[in-house]
Formats: C-alpha cells, structure tokens, sequence
C-alpha cells in the first residue's frame, strides 16, 4: 500500500497537478495585486472565468487524443492539422452544393457532418497504409507529405478563399458546439464536457484493456511484440485511422467556434499543439509509455498559462507559444535528467557492492 501511495506521489500526472495548482496561486495572487493597485476594474482570474475562457484552447483537445495514440506506438502523425483543414473545407463544400441542389437544410447538414467525419477518416486511412506499407520510411517523413497534400487538396476546394454561410440559421446551429452550459452556477463550455467525456473512454480503453496494452507493447519494443501475436500493422493502421477520425471532430467544433467560416489555411499549427500537450501529459516520442490523465491536465494547464500570461501579464500571442514551448522543452528534459541521475547511482551503487 505504502508503494503504491509512493508511486502515485512520484508519478508524472502528480507533478503536474502540483505546476497547475503552483500556476494557479500565482496568477491568482498576481490578479489580487493588480485589484489592490486599482489596475483591474474586475476579478478576471477566478474559477467561472477561466473556465469560459478554456474554450478557444479546447479546440485541438479531440486531435490531441489521437496524437497521444501514435505516440504511444513509437510514431508520430503532423498532418493531423491538415486532415482537419480539409475535413472543415469537405463540411462547407457539401452543405453548399446539397443545398444548390434543393436538398432539405436539415438533411443537408446532416450529410455535410458525416461527409467531414469520413474526410478525416480516411485522411487518417491513407496515412495508416502508407505507414505500414513503406515501412522504410519515417512516419514523419510520410505525414509531412500528407500534410502538404491534404492542405493541398483544400486549398483547391476552396479556391484559396474563404467559405462563409451568413444568415443561415440550419448551418449556425454548428455554433451552439461553442456555447456553455451552466452546471452549479459555473458556465462550463460544451467542449469542455465533449472533451471529457471522450477522455474517460481513452483512459478505459488504453489504461483498462488488453487492446490498450497491446499499442503500449508496440510502442516498447514493435518486434517482441510482433513475435508474441500482436497484429502490429493492423494496430498502426487502426490508430491513424482514428487519429484522423479524432482530427474531423477538431474540424466540426472549429468551424462552431469561427462563426461558420471556413479556410484552406485553418489550424496551421494544431497539430504542434496537440503534440505538445501529448508530450507533457506523459507520452514520449519513442513509444511505450503515456497516460491519458496527463494529457487531460496538460491541456487545462496550457490554457490557464495562456489565459493567464495573456489577461494578466498583457503578453502577445507569440510570447505565450514561447513560454509555453520553454515548459515544453524543461517537461522532456527533466525525466531525461532524472533517468540519468538513477541510472548512474545504479552504477555507483553496483561499482560499491563489487568493492566489497
């Protein structure tokens, strides 16, 4: 019992907790001294706030589950961004010709969604095949050309421009995905509980199952896993599958969240975003390891550090990503360290033992 209390407290989902609570007493302090020093006309760091405020950085939460998949395999999908960009641009594209056509709004709608989930499904499809079949090649390698293909294809969908659908109430119930709903007297965002929801299936799933284990044992060592049974390509294919699945649901709540307009050159960037989050919620580039805990606080620490140094410390933008990317940088170096330190006390301590 002592051991597992030990572990627990030792873990990496531990640690992180304490930053975000560390984080969250500073920023809160830092808002009481700016009232105090009558620099704010208002409590802007308190619980209902930061929680409304979560939403436009819950937004690659879905897309950040299935990077956390291929991570915990070995691999690593970046065109996942992409593959949302043209599932957006797939949505728009065919809501706009059903409705040329005559087709009900309702009905049209509904076939748009399921045409953008499918979009991304085989996105993550194409991406899953070319991976297992020129296994030669470095998934990052073959996602960067998807990447450009993908955003490619949008580009050429959309003619470089943008597609908006003003004054058409059937298409902006897509914006009801970036209200809140007011549970305990707190406004909680819909993506938020979405987001929730599909994570305590992951943590089941991964955490829980024997199919779980199995992505976990690809990602430790892909040989011994292949010589004890485990269908590894069918494994790797099906988690970029869902990769691109997960990266259509990033597409749909985007496009609730900018007011129904649609660009070719839409989530640039996401995908570094939900490797990052992945990263530091536990998951390693090299496979085997991660905790889907993790990734869920990650991605709440990352936006109370962006809404925090943005409202508070008035930094722009790009100084924000910078600070976020220097506690991205520290969260893979400081287990690097620590895995060092140990081992060579190992060594230090077996080097003793033989002396004696």
């Amino acid at each position: 019992m002592k051991q597992r209390l030990k572990r627990i407290l030792l873990s990496w989902e531990a640690m992180l907790i304490v930053v975000f609570a560390i984080v969250c007493v500073a920023f809160n302090q830092q808002d009481a001294s700016r009232q105090a020093a009558g620099l704010s006309k208002k409590d802007v760091f308190n619980l209902a706030s930061v929680i409304k405020s979560m939403r436009p950085y819950m937004l690659y939460s879905f897309m950040t589950l299935g990077i956390a998949l291929i991570l915990a395999m070995g691999d690593i999908d970046i065109s996942a961004g992409a593959s949302a960009a043209l599932s957006a641009a797939m949505l728009g594209i065919l809501y706009k010709t059903m409705m040329d056509a005559g087709v009900p709004s309702g009905l049209s709608l509904a076939l748009a969604l399921v045409g953008c989930v499918a979009t991304g499904t085989l996105c993550g499809a194409a991406n899953g095949f070319l991976v297992i079949r020129f296994k030669e090649l470095f998934p990052m390698i073959i996602t960067l050309t998807t990447q450009l293909f993908f955003r490619g294809v949008a580009f050429l969908l959309l003619g470089g421009g943008t597609l908006t659908f003003k004054n058409d109430k059937t298409f902006d119930l897509l914006k009801t995905l970036y209200n809140t709903v007011t549970i305990g007297g707190i406004s909680i965002p819909i993506v938020i509980i979405v987001f929730l929801a599909f994570a305590a299936v992951f943590y089941v799933w991964l955490h829980l199952t024997a199919n779980g284990r199995r992505i976990f044992a690809l990602g430790t060592n892909s040989k011994a896993a292949y010589l004890s049974g485990v269908r590894t390509d069918k494994i790797k294919f099906t988690m970029f599958t869902i990769c691109g699945l997960l990266s259509s649901v990033t597409a749909v709540f985007f496009v609730g969240a900018t007011s129904s307009s649609i660009r070719a050159d839409s989530m640039v960037g996401y995908e570094m975003y939900a490797i990052a989050a992945a990263v530091l919620g536990g998951f390693s580039t090299s496979g085997g390891k991660g905790s889907i805990v993790g990734v869920v606080i990650s991605l709440f620490l990352f936006g109370v550090i962006k809404i925090g140094l943005g409202t508070l410390y008035g930094f722009a933008d790009s100084m924000v990503n910078m600070s976020v990317g220097v506690i991205l940088i520290l969260s893979t170096l400081l287990p690097n360290v620590a895995a060092q330190i140990n081992a060579a006390g190992r060594v230090r301590k077996r080097r003793a033992s033989s002396l004696v």
